[in-house]
């Protein structure tokens, strides 16, 4: 956990070992940084299978969530849960393998943190 603001952001980011979390969790840190966001607790899921998805309600990997919600703007549970690197993220007209910084960003925005 890092300290400094007055409530605790949970970030929840889910991955596999064929898909890491480096780029991604360096993406996250990067943006609550530059938006002034110092107390949250980041946790690091691996998911070994898709049953583990299925219990997690992820649709791949990687899949960030923050307060509990996805990241994705666009996000719509379907149904079908992977563990697999099959996670597009699409913003601003191109599509990325993480969510980008200006995506996280905008969650942050959404969900009142900043």
């Amino acid at each position: 956990m890092v300290g400094g603001n007055k409530r605790l952001i949970k970030i929840k980011v889910y991955y596999t070992p064929e898909c890491p979390a480096n780029i991604v969790v360096e993406e996250i840190r990067a943006t609550f940084s530059e938006a002034g966001v110092k107390n949250y607790d980041l946790e690091e899921i691996v998911l070994v299978n898709d049953e583990e998805a299925e219990k997690h309600k992820v649709l791949g990997v990687p899949t960030v969530r923050i307060q509990g919600i996805d990241v994705d703007p666009n996000f719509k549970d379907e149904g079908v849960y992977r563990s697999t690197c099959s996670r597009i993220y699409r913003w601003e007209g191109k599509f990325h393998d993480y969510p980008p910084k200006e995506m996280i960003k905008d969650a942050l925005k959404r969900l009142g943190i900043i």
